[in-house]
């Protein structure tokens, strides 16, 4: 444990005891407080590997913002000829169905000519991702061609089934029986399964991952998809212009959206070059770089795996993810990077250490807990905080009550 002498403060005790909590016995407990220039105030083995869970949203956001620019906008082309359609997407997952359904309105387009699609990368499923996991909005399949976050929804309309906006190709089977409607479903076999009746009143029942989303957004403009590495040279006969890198952050850190933040990873490590025929290799190895090149951590305090933290293959240190956010406060677009992380009463801290001045990132996977960001003590002092925790064997909860005893404790006491 150290403690910078250009603060005066409480014991370092103080910290030990929360994070000796017997609740957190067994466990893998890594935390540090800095100041703004990245001097350690506190250290509580920093340098172990830990699963992130979601603080690796910080690594991939930061990353996106850096290589391509606060302002990048993604354009998405569309061209029409007689037997076909062709469209190119660099990846844009703030897309809309609403948005192509526009194109395929301006454009004229019938539906009845084969598409064809040229889309900068789509890995579908980031390997290491639990397939557990697959059916729901949150662990969607990743393509530069999307929309939706690359979800579809089922309702009840007027106790009638329905999968909306459409259900591309998912065969859906009636089992019957009582109570609330239960869903089963397979994205990769493209089967759902409904037990229960149908509630009387318009009801969404649930946000699924669509299946193949890229084939899905293309088949909204035609009969058949297929994929393509080549483009017509002339321009393009529509655009649909995405938002900018900071709409993405903005869209992705708050809520902690999985599906923008591997797109953020994947468009960022394109701007290196084409990303091949398998795009997360080498994306890791160039956010990896950029961490240890840019950023200055420790080589070996990173261990990429996806952009989002559902990957358990994930490692960082809570020194690399201090220093990170040190480095992100000194850039051009800190007070942007500021905002755009979650605050006390706002996104995922929405119930969790009210009354507090804290930008921060939180991440949870089961008996994994994060915590990072800056915060600004009773005294006024502006420090960095990370704490993350691993393999507890108690309730998330109370690793969270945890994790926010420790913040409390920094705020109150640091002088």
């Amino acid at each position: 444990m150290l403690f910078a002498t250009a603060y005066q403060t409480f014991a370092p005790t103080d910290l030990d005891r929360i994070l000796a909590d017997p609740k957190l016995g067994g466990a893998t407990v890594s935390a540090i407080v800095t100041d703004l220039e990245g001097a350690p105030i506190y250290r509580h083995d920093s340098d172990a590997h830990v699963v992130p869970a979601s603080n690796q949203k910080l690594l991939s956001n930061s990353f996106a913002l850096w290589a391509l620019g606060p302002d990048y906008r993604p354009k998405t082309s569309f061209w029409k000829s007689e037997d076909r359609i062709v469209i190119d997407c660099p990846g844009d997952p703030l897309m809309t169905y609403a948005a192509l359904q526009q194109a395929k309105v301006a454009l004229g387009i019938d539906g009845r000519s084969p598409v064809f699609l040229h889309e900068a990368y789509a890995p579908e499923i980031p390997d290491s991702w639990e397939i557990d996991d697959l059916p729901n909005r949150y662990a969607a399949a990743v393509s530069a061609l999307t929309f939706d976050r690359g979800s579809f929804e089922a309702w009840s309309r007027k106790r009638r089934f329905r999968l909306e906006p459409e259900a591309f190709g998912v065969n859906v089977k009636f089992l019957g029986g009582k109570g609330r409607p239960q869903i089963q479903y397979d994205p990769i076999r493209r089967r759902l399964e409904i037990s229960g009746e149908m509630p009387a009143a318009n009801e969404r029942l649930d946000t699924l991952a669509l299946p193949e989303p890229d084939l899905a957004a293309g088949s909204i403009f035609g009969h058949s998809v297929t994929r393509t590495t080549e483009i017509p040279v002339r321009t393009a006969d529509y655009v649909i212009t995405g938002g900018t890198t900071k709409d993405m952050v903005a869209a992705c850190l708050p809520p902690s959206d999985n599906n923008i933040a591997e797109n953020l990873l994947l468009m960022g490590a394109r701007t290196e070059g084409e990303l091949g025929e398998d795009p997360y290799t080498v994306s890791r190895k160039r956010l990896e770089n950029f961490m240890t090149r840019i950023v200055g951590v420790e080589p070996g305090d990173v261990h990429v795996f996806d952009g989002s933290g559902m990957s358990r293959h994930n490692y960082v240190t809570t020194r690399a993810i201090a220093r990170l956010l040190c480095w992100e406060q000194k850039q051009p677009t800190g007070d942007f990077w500021h905002h755009a992380l979650a605050h006390p009463g706002n996104g995922t801290l929405s119930n969790r250490l009210k009354g507090l001045q804290f930008d921060a990132k939180t991440g949870s996977l089961d008996m994994v807990a994060s915590l990072s960001g800056y915060l600004t003590t009773d005294s006024g002092k502006k420090v960095v905080v990370s704490i993350i925790l691993n393999q507890f064997g108690c309730s998330s909860a109370e690793a969270r009550a945890i994790q926010d005893e420790f913040v409390l404790a920094v705020a109150h006491g640091l002088r």
